[in-house]
């Protein structure tokens, strides 16, 4: 208002002064008064021409204003939505990244103890192995007979196999348990590390005890049902039968192809039976009630995959893979033998003609000898299949470590690790 006043006044002088020829007169002439009224008219006609010609404009260009309106509007709000969900797209990559990292570093440190785990565990086995199949009092009893070492020899060569048998079977097994022990629970940990769910360290021993049940019942169960498939495949084996190692592979393919044979008692169908303890025979007294409702939840997800096809296929796999390793340590054993070669037997004496090496007809010492064209009577590979299955303290079990390697179990331990680890 005070603007207009100011225009007013102004221009009231200006045409004052335009119009009056004396200032200082206090009576207008007629000439003056028309000027002055011609002057103010002529400005308001101005203004208002100029406002009429402004509206005119903004009519006629007012959806022209408002698409701009809207443009630009919808511009800025676009650009702020998208500044919001860059930031937020931002702050869940960041997120995801920690925890993606933080899982894997989980899962690196799980396959790590799963290893130590089982390398700490391979000799108990192997232990409870040797005490199940005992060929060491044949070997004994077989160096101070003086009569009936026939039939100490029959007893022992279906000892020997047994026990290579049995420990491909369990070493498998062993493998597969833990596998599936520490990358299932440590899904479980990964999941609920924050939640009212979290397990508790006595329900984690106590879970991860549970394959003691292999080690103490298991294994017997194991060997028992190994040794009587053994025996009638042996019993039609002369001990002075010639073996080559093509023969030995198919021999021990032969007791691989009658132990899956069995319907009820198959370690490979039946694998939970052998490794872990039925749930009523689980020690819960120190848990609480969630706990123990917890802790069946877990054995009943182990016991699926023990069961489930895949870990079936994995196993036996994994038991060829091992009987593949016990030919190839035969084939170290077989190298180029000449004939006046002696390596001591079962007995305490030197058995005649070493090895029985029968090499195409050649027979020059040092001359090299293919594994695979070596042959000798069963009577003289029994005491290397038996010595396969010893072990020393500076000796590594390399069975056992191409087990811990093998890729299709890695791979199956990561995907357990995995679908147990998803937050439902």
């Amino acid at each position: 208002m005070s603007r207009f006043q100011a225009q007013t006044h102004k221009l009231t002088s200006k045409c004052w002064d335009l119009c009056v020829d004396n200032p200082e007169t206090t009576r207008l002439s007629s000439r003056s008064e028309t000027c002055l009224k011609n002057c103010v008219e002529r400005f308001i006609d101005i203004n208002n021409f100029i406002t009429n010609r402004f509206k005119d404009f903004v009519n006629r260009h007012k959806r022209k204003f408002v698409v701009t309106g809207v443009v630009i509007g919808g511009t800025w709000l676009a650009l702020r939505y998208a500044q919001r969900k860059l930031k937020e797209y931002t702050e869940n990559e960041a997120k995801e990244f920690i925890e993606r990292n933080r899982r894997q570093q989980h899962f690196k440190s799980t396959e790590r103890t799963c290893d130590r785990t089982i390398l700490s565990l391979s000799p108990a086995i192997h232990e409870a192995i040797m005490n199940s199949v005992n060929t060491e009092e044949l070997v004994a009893e077989l160096q101070t007979a003086t009569s009936g070492k026939y039939n100490i020899w029959e007893r022992l060569k279906i000892k020997a196999f047994t026990r290579v048998s049995a420990l491909v079977y369990a070493n498998s097994m062993l493998v597969l348990l833990l596998r599936i022990q520490l990358n299932l629970i440590g899904g479980f940990l990964v999941r609920d590390a924050n939640g009212d769910n979290a397990l508790s360290i006595e329900l984690q021993e106590l879970y991860l005890s549970l394959c003691h049940h292999f080690r103490d019942i298991g294994v017997v169960d194991l060997c028992s049902l190994i040794e009587r498939h053994v025996q009638p495949i042996m019993e039609n084996i002369s001990l002075k039968k010639p073996m080559s190692l093509r023969d030995t592979e198919e021999l021990l393919w032969s007791i691989q192809n009658s132990v899956e044979s069995n319907v009820y008692d198959n370690p490979i169908k039946a694998m939970a039976k052998y490794t872990l303890p039925p749930k009523e025979k689980i020690d819960v007294s120190g848990l609480q009630e969630h706990e123990i409702q917890q802790l069946h939840n877990i054995v009943s997800e182990t016991v699926d995959l023990l069961e489930s096809d895949e870990v079936a296929s994995l196993l036996r796999s994994c038991i060829s893979q091992s009987f593949a390793a016990v030919i190839d340590k035969l084939a170290d054993q077989l190298a180029p033998f000449s004939q006046s070669d002696t390596t001591p037997g079962p007995s305490n004496e030197q058995v005649e003609s070493a090895w029985a090496v029968v090499v195409m007809g050649c027979t020059e010492k040092n001359t090299f000898v293919h594994p695979n064209s070596v042959t000798m009577p069963l009577a003289k590979l029994i005491p290397i299949v038996n010595k396969l299955t010893e072990t020393s303290p500076v000796k590594k079990d390399l069975w056992m470590y191409q087990l811990i390697r093998n890729d299709l179990v890695k791979v199956f331990g990561a995907n357990v690790y995995e679908a147990f680890g998803q937050k439902e």
